[in-house]
């Protein structure tokens, strides 16, 4: 390998305590460099020139071996050693892999039994190739495995996908009407190829059911073995076509009960995934430098963006990829699992202890114990504490609950049917909505004031377990389970659960007022069965009435009320609404045909939100690099560019839209996205003044971005709430 620094970095640059990432060109002259980097330090990296990887594709790593393939064709493929250099060729395919392929080498190829092999979509064979030394002409074999396929799998068809060892076996996925890893082997005896399939356990139940459902429409499995390890990857994405992350399971398989758990935290342990046209690849490096640990790294299609998914905290970040390789005409990407010779971090180090925090919850808070001891601050008789407590409503009451254990007690649960509390408790406003996010892993709701970045907890109701969130109003969440199916109303504050009847599954929903009103409708549209407009009222039967309209109920999006008339957004950008709903002469009508123009040069996210009788329309550029709203006009049926928003603030996210009046300078015209800073976890907000994203420090203006590289975003149930103790 023949090398030249650009860094003087290059030394830490090339410990294996930091993944090395290998760009290639992939039709590079004869004097192209290969660059290598890592996401420690992006602006630094290293050139060099590496004759193995010159015209040829990374594929995968197995065993310390690099597999590499002549780029577009597929038909020369090779092992390279990047420790000793070695390199072994294999022979050329006499045709094109054509289809969909991915590639396995079973053990090392000093191994006599080592097999190297491709598995093919479309049709359920294996072709591979023995790499015993003691042969004298390496050979390609292709054989089927339909018979085994179809006797493994009660007569079902399908194929194989994703090999990877593990333990010193191969495991693969079925792709069929059954989902199962199975165990492959390839046996060569007196000339006779025999291929072997068992089931070992089904693949873990990933729900991907994040309301509404449009927002994902495909996900991609992957299984990934290392050393005694079989990880499970499940990833959902909001665009099929352009692959936009938007949640991911990571699973491994306990050995000894043969069960998946959940990985909670990868600590100091990554992936990264390439996602290339139909040759996705995966890599996986353990026990890497701590800040950079815990994350599953995806690199998109075009191999511009990496979308990094930490498993602990349930967030999706956007990085871009350096300068000097966007320049790049035909770039593919790849992490080296191998580590380097003689490296310190290659050493098992000792364990840490590291102190732990435990947090007990009760029924609607979280108190946090940091010591058996019971804090003296508020040394003062009980009769006084609940004085204080009488006078406390809203934040208030829930700050002063989670002091301590006798504030706890001093302060007991809200008595709902205490009107005097009531009155009091509805009268106290807060200057802002919340993001609420709720942590199924924890067990815990998250409200986040956007103004002060203060956070609350509260303890997630075991009924609600496995519920989604469809929509907020009026400090009510409307929230589904698809399993059953089930759909209650939530108030987060009074704890407050009410179920609705049994109805299909609806794509969205909205609801006149809250649930405590008489006046409460709630609205749901569908594609399924004959009619695709649905409406409950609260306080009537406990039914849905059924109801014909609109051309295409699947793209409607973010439907509000405004009056008696439901407005919904479509896939295009216009406008749809039914009028009077409820009333037997209801009518359906398009309200605004086309989308409004947009300088938006990438694919766009749309939000419609009303305040008062006027609707607003927010255009987000794909990466958040641009932002405009618009007002509809309504005599000339048209949108109009709104520059300002006056005293008033927007709050969007995937499944509400808030448009209301702002109740400080400081917040008005403005638009708050479900959006954080990724050190400091700040809510980022957009100003229609300085068209930037900013967080609030105080009062005052923060740290300030262009866009959201380098922001987080919440992959668990999310939605802005207005508190409500009504």
């Amino acid at each position: 390998m023949e090398g030249h620094k650009t860094t003087s970095a290059c030394d830490q640059l090339l410990s294996s305590k930091y993944p090395l990432l290998v760009s290639q060109n992939l039709e590079a002259a004869k004097d192209d460099d290969q660059i290598i980097y890592t996401m420690h330090k992006p602006l630094s990296h290293f050139k060099c020139k590496i004759p193995e990887l010159l015209g040829r594709r990374i594929r995968g790593c197995f065993h310390g071996w690099v597999v590499l393939s002549n780029h577009p064709y597929n038909v020369v493929w090779s092992l390279w050693n990047p420790i000793t250099s070695n390199l072994i060729r294999l022979p050329t395919l006499t045709k094109k892999l054509g289809d969909t392929h991915e590639c396995c080498l079973s053990s090392p190829p000093d191994d006599p039994c080592s097999v190297f092999f491709f598995t093919t979509t479309k049709k359920p064979t294996i072709i591979f190739c023995r790499l015993d030394s003691k042969r004298k002409k390496l050979r390609w074999i292709e054989r089927s495995y339909a018979k085994q396929f179809r006797t493994m799998l009660n007569g079902k068809d399908g194929f194989l996908a994703n090999p990877t060892c593990c333990n010193g076996k191969v495991y693969a996925l079925t792709v069929a009407y059954y989902h199962y890893v199975v165990e492959v082997d390839i046996l060569v005896k007196n000339n006779k190829v025999l291929i072997s399939l068992s089931p070992v356990v089904e693949e873990p139940v990933c729900c991907f059911n994040r309301c509404p459902v449009y927002k994902y429409t495909t996900s991609n499995d992957y299984l990934k073995g290392s050393g005694t390890d079989l990880f499970f990857i499940a990833i959902a994405f909001e665009d099929h076509t352009r692959k936009i992350v938007a949640g991911l399971y990571l699973f491994k398989l306990d050995m000894t009960s043969m069960k998946w758990e959940e990985i909670k935290d990868l600590k100091d342990d990554i992936f990264f995934i390439e996602l290339a046209r139909n040759e996705d690849s995966v890599f996986y490096l353990p026990e890497i430098a701590s800040e950079l640990g815990g994350y599953v790294h995806i690199l998109d299609e075009m191999g511009n963006v990496t979308c990094s998914y930490n498993i602990k905290r349930k967030t999706i970040s956007l990085s871009s990829m350096p300068s000097v390789v966007l320049k790049r005409e035909f770039p593919a990407w790849a992490m080296l699992e191998c580590r380097l010779e003689g490296d310190p971090s290659d050493s098992k180090q000792e364990e840490k202890e590291y102190p732990v925090v435990i947090r007990s919850f009760t029924c609607d808070l979280v108190e946090f114990d940091r010591s058996p001891r019971e804090s003296h601050l508020l040394n003062i008789p009980d009769h006084i504490l609940e004085m204080i407590m009488e006078l406390c409503v809203g934040v208030e009451y829930m700050n002063f609950r989670s002091t301590c254990k006798r504030c706890n007690l001093a302060a007991p649960h809200i008595q709902w049917s205490n009107k005097t509390m009531l009155r009091r408790l509805q009268t106290y406003s807060l200057v802002s909505p919340w993001l609420m996010v709720f942590d199924k892993h924890l067990g815990i709701i998250t409200f986040t004031d956007p103004l002060l970045g203060h956070k609350y907890f509260i303890n997630i109701p075991q009924e609600l377990t496995g519920f989604q969130i469809y929509c907020s109003w009026h400090g009510w969440l409307l929230m589904y389970k698809i399993v059953g199916p089930i759909m209650v109303f939530f108030n987060p504050f009074t704890y407050d659960i009410r179920k609705l009847p049994v109805v299909g599954y609806l794509e969205s929903f909205c609801f006149s007022a809250p649930p405590t009103s008489s006046d409460c409708m709630v609205v749901g549209f569908t594609t399924k069965g004959e009619s695709n407009f649905y409406i409950h009222f609260v306080a009537g039967e406990p039914s849905w009435c059924t109801l014909g309209g609109g051309d295409d109920p699947s793209s409607f999006h973010f439907p509000t009320f405004c009056g008696q008339d439901v407005y919904v957004l479509r896939n295009d950008s216009g406008v749809d609404v039914y009028r009077k709903v409820g009333h037997e002469d209801y009518s359906w009508e398009t309200f605004i045909a086309e989308a409004p123009r947009s300088c938006c040069t990438s694919p766009a996210k749309h939000f419609l939100a009303k305040c008062d009788q006027h609707l607003f329309l927010v255009v987000v550029g794909d990466s958040g690099e641009s932002v405009e709203v618009f007002k509809v006009n309504e005599s000339k049926k048209e949108w109009e560019k709104v520059r300002c928003l006056g005293t008033h603030m927007i709050y969007i996210c995937a499944t509400t839209c808030l448009c209301i009046e702002a109740k400080l300078p400081e917040m008005e015209n403005k638009i708050y996205f479900p959006t954080l800073h990724s050190v400091d976890g700040k809510i980022v907000f957009y100003s229609l003044e300085t068209c930037k994203y900013h967080t609030f420090n105080g009062k005052n203006i923060g740290e300030t971005f262009v866009d959201f590289f380098g922001l987080e975003c919440h992959s668990n149930p999310h939605t802005w709430i207005e508190p409500s103790w009504s």
